[in-house]
């Protein structure tokens, strides 16, 4: 059932449970574009749903859906430039963080036969035209000393494909429950026990959307624990 955060005649906003698919689900799964396809015929009106910001499956939190065409160009202009929306996460990252607040300032590169992002050097990326600049700022908001676990605010400044995950990753902080980009030396496996999560949840929920002026929020399941 679609968890509605705010609806207009124009979009919806739903809070995504982890686990679903944002589109393109197969068999008997029932993805999120699906359902709010469904919902919008159940009210009398046009099938019709695109995801602006599109969530990985085993991510929760928020998603902004265009109601119809002209929507669906207004919002994915906006999202395409650089702080068009404000985004804001959490997250669950193993370890301990050197500064209680920072920027990370990479460049990705998104492998789509194995549907994985990867930092590329600076000096590579200035001649490979499919890295693309990333950045996001965090704030650590607790740390649990006997989990070895740290609770972090992330705002998204730009949208890469599994940004978040590889960037925290790539400094030996990979997010809990993240079994793609995680290795055992990192010491997911002792947090993933300590927190049990399923396998399709990772502990990273888009927390607070800001479109129009107006700002939405949620909890992460993981922060009521």
């Amino acid at each position: 059932m679609l968890n509605i955060i705010h609806e207009t005649k124009d979009i919806i906003i739903v809070n995504k449970p982890a686990g679903q698919l944002s589109q393109g689900a197969k068999g008997f799964d029932l993805d999120l574009v699906s359902e709010v396809m469904t919902y919008n015929a159940s009210q009398g009106k046009p099938a019709y749903a695109a995801i602006i910001n599109r969530l990985d499956r085993p991510v929760s939190g928020l998603v902004l859906i265009a109601k119809n065409k002209s929507a669906a160009a207004k919002y994915s202009t906006l999202m395409q430039k650089e702080g068009g929306f404000n985004k804001q996460y959490e997250a669950l990252i193993c370890g301990k963080l050197s500064e209680l607040k920072g920027t990370f300032v990479d460049y990705l590169k998104k492998d789509g036969r194995t549907n994985t992002s990867a930092i590329v050097p600076a000096d590579a990326a200035a001649n490979d035209k499919e890295a693309k600049l990333s950045k996001l700022e965090y704030e650590v908001i607790s740390y649990d000393e006997v989990k070895d676990i740290t609770h972090v605010r992330i705002h998204l400044i730009t949208g890469r494909h599994h940004q978040i995950r590889v960037q925290f990753a790539s400094r030996r902080n990979p997010l809990v429950g993240d079994y793609k980009y995680a290795t055992a030396d990192c010491g997911m496996d002792n947090a993933v026990k300590a927190v049990a999560f399923k396998r399709n949840q990772i502990a990273l929920c888009a927390v607070s959307l800001t479109i129009d002026n107006k700002t939405y929020s949620v909890t992460p399941d993981f922060a009521q624990k």
